[in-house]
Order: structure tokens, then sequence, then C-alpha cells
């Protein structure tokens, strides 16, 4: 499926350091539509170069068409569908979903728009979530026009000459309402769950204009861009701290990945300090960590920017932070002359991967994290063992002068979360199991 995006004035206006069109683009790329297709005036072409070279940068292919083009080019592609943007709109993947799970002419729309949609987007008579008319002024209206629609190939043909002359999308589509069924998906009843998240979202989108749509915008990725079930020292210390960071890096050039490098740069520097016995500043660094982890993820969703390669930075995590948990044992034992601390370490190390599996395995198959499938187990997941835990144990015991006790907490809240882990799991799954 390729897609055509409507160059709009505000399409290069930039929200959280991106440029409208390049959002666009990591947003399509996301479902694999890597054919795009910007239809604007020639005029416009010059202003549009730019953008056409960072697209093939991220695997996108970005082809400019003249209004008086765009028969020859629906002609041309054999797909029977075709996805259709407004250049001034911003999306959440989720409405994107919407529209892709149709099979027949859909226009996304919304019956209950933000008060700054409402007044500047076509609006829709709809019946049976079948469109009746579409029109800028029209009285008795149920949705606005979301931004985004799926056309058939053969609609788009029917309408080439009202697209071609005046681009008058979507009210062109009332040429063929009385013969083709042209559907309404109205987002406001839409939500669906977000796994990077843990928590369910209406899709949002909005229509720029001006700097105060772009700060409206901004305020909604930057809130969203928040997990929704985390332990206590994420929730009440971390998230406030990242939510301000976040509101001034998505500005700038910084890639989620680049943040991710620097995170695993000072994390094992903390790796280093550990064996080298500097216990204090090193435990005080794996609080920075804490913060800096949730940056790379929130700066990704900030931007629209999340992608394949993104997800190996959980793989980075679970490396740094067992490195921190040897190197800290190996410091004991050098303090102590004991192997007490290397065995600590190693059944903790133990039960805590054997959990991380868990864990894993249970997403895997109910397609929903355990911390998020029933009440007991979000509120597990705000105490259960893990990093943010561990560290405060570790700096507990280097600041108390007794770093043997940080490593029999540590085990012991280590076993605890495998057995939990393990009798919620196995619950679940048979409850699933009986209930088919």
């Amino acid at each position: 499926m390729q897609a055509i995006i409507l160059f709009k004035e505000s399409s290069l206006f930039k929200l959280c350091g991106l440029s409208l069109l390049k959002r666009n683009f990591y947003l399509l790329r996301s479902k694999k539509i890597r054919q795009i297709n910007i239809l604007a005036e020639e005029k416009n072409f010059s202003l549009l170069k730019e953008e056409k070279e960072k697209a093939k940068k991220i695997g996108v292919r970005v082809k400019l068409v003249k209004p008086v083009d765009l028969a020859s080019l629906i002609r041309e592609v054999a797909d029977d569908f075709f996805l259709i943007i407004d250049g001034d709109c911003v999306f959440d993947p989720a409405l994107l979903e919407v529209v892709l799970h149709s099979k027949k002419t859909s226009l996304c729309c919304d019956s209950q728009p933000k008060k700054g949609c409402a007044g500047r987007s076509p609006k829709v008579v709809f019946e049976d979530e079948r469109v009746q008319k579409i029109g800028d002024s029209l009285t008795g209206w149920k949705g606005v026009y979301a931004g985004i629609a799926l056309c058939e190939r053969k609609v788009l043909l029917e309408l080439q000459d009202e697209l071609s002359h005046h681009l008058n999308w979507p009210n062109c589509l009332n040429k063929v309402l009385k013969k083709e069924d042209v559907r309404c998906l109205d987002v406001s009843l839409s939500s669906f769950y977000r796994s990077d998240l843990r928590k369910n979202v209406k899709p949002f989108w909005y229509r720029i204009s001006s700097p105060k749509d772009l700060k409206i915008a901004k305020k909604h990725f930057i809130e969203g861009t928040q997990k929704r079930t985390l332990d206590v020292l994420a929730w009440y210390i971390h998230r406030p701290i990242e939510k301000k960071l976040i509101y001034y890096l998505c500005e700038l050039p910084i890639t989620p990945n680049q943040l991710t490098i620097l995170t695993n740069v000072v994390a094992f520097l903390i790796t280093f300090l550990f064996l080298k016995g500097q216990l204090l500043i090193a435990s005080l660094l794996t609080l920075a960590v804490n913060i800096l982890d949730g940056l790379d993820g929130k700066q990704a969703r900030a931007k629209g920017m999340v992608t394949k390669l993104g997800e190996l930075e959980h793989s980075l995590d679970a490396l740094y932070e067992q490195s921190w948990y040897i190197a800290f044992s190996w410091a004991v034992f050098n303090l102590t002359g004991s192997l007490l601390p290397l065995g600590l370490c190693l059944v903790m190390l133990l039960f805590d991967t054997f959990s991380r599996h868990c864990s894993m395995q249970f997403r895997m198959v109910m397609k929903i994290p355990l911390a998020d499938y029933a009440k007991f187990d979000r509120a597990f997941r705000r105490f259960d063992g893990r990093r943010n835990i561990y560290v405060l144990y570790i700096l507990a015991g280097v600041l108390s002068g007794f770093p043997l006790y940080s490593l029999f907490a540590m085990t012991a809240h280590a076993i605890l979360t495998a057995i939990v882990y393990l009798v919620r799991s196995a619950k679940h799954m048979h409850s699933a199991d009986v209930e088919g």
C-alpha cells in the first residue's frame, strides 16, 4: 500500500524537533508503508527536497506529485487501496491501526473532537457508520474529519478530475456517496492497549495551523510518553524529572539511540567504579542512570521515532544491571575476604534472571504484561524486585557501612519476586487454558 500526504503550509512546522512531514514518515514506516507520495503544487517542490532526502535516510521513498499528475499516479499503481493523510495533522500510531483494519473506503471521523480541531476540519454527517455528506459548514453534523482516510483505487479514479484541478479532499467524496459505501470510523469510540505504555489509550489526532496548536500537541505527546504501571520510585521521583527533561530534550536533534548510548556509557562506568571499590560514588551514580534510562523511550515516543532497533535497549539494560550486581559483590568480597557475597550474588542473579524470563514468557503467551493483568499484579509491580529497588539497598548498605546486608536484602527480594511471578503466571495461564 502507498500513502498520499496532502501538503499544507504547516506541514513543515516542527513538533518536538521534527517537521510534521517527518513525523508522519516515521509513523507510516512503523506500519510498513515505505512508498509515500506528497501531493503539492510545483512551487513547493524546492521546500520539500530536504524532507525527501531525510526520508531516504530512514528507509522511506518519497515522490513529489503535482495535482495534475495524480490521476497518472493512481493508474500506474496496482494497489487496491491508498492511505490519504492531511499534511497538517499529527496522529498516534493507534489511529493508523483503526483505518488500516478497514476493508472499504473509510474516513476517520471524530464525534468528540477537541475544541481547536472542530472549527478547522471538514464536517461529516453519517448514519450507521456510513458517510452521508461532507462539507466545511454543514448543519447537523455528527463528527469532523480526523485527517486520515483509506480510499479504494477505483474511487480515486472516479474523483481524478476533482483532485487534479482543485484539491478538495475529502469534500469531493460527495460525488460518489450515492453509489459507493464510504464508511465512517469514529475514533472517539476506539481504545487500544499499548504494550509499550502498559495502558489503554484513545487514538489522538490534532490539526496544526499555529504555534498554539503545536504547544497543545506537544503537551499531549509528552504526557503520552508515560507508562502506567511503575514501581514507587519510578512513579513519584523519576517520572516528574524525566517529564521535565524530555520537554526540552525533544526539541534538540538528539535521537533516542544516542540517549541509549549515553546511558550505557555512564552505566558501565559505574561497573568499573564498583570494581575499583569506589562504592559511594558508584551507588550515587546508579540513581542518575535510573533517570537517564527512562529518557530514550520517552524521546522516541515524543518524537514519534519508535523503532525495532530501539527494543535492544532492554537487553542492554539487563547487561549493565547485572554487571552492577556482580561488580558490587566483588567489591564486598574484597572488603570482607569471605566468599559469602559472591554466593549471595549468584543466588540473586539466578532468581532475578528467572523473574525476567517468567515475565517475558507471560507477555509472549498472553499478549499483555503480567504487571497489567490483575489488580494484585499491578500493586505488586510497585514493590517487586528490580533495579530501582536494588540500587536503594546498595546505597543504604554503603552509607551504613554494611554493604553485605545489601546483598542479603537483594537476594531475599529477588527470591520473593520470582516466587510471586511464577505463582501468578501459572494461575493466569491455567485460567486461560480452562476458560478457552
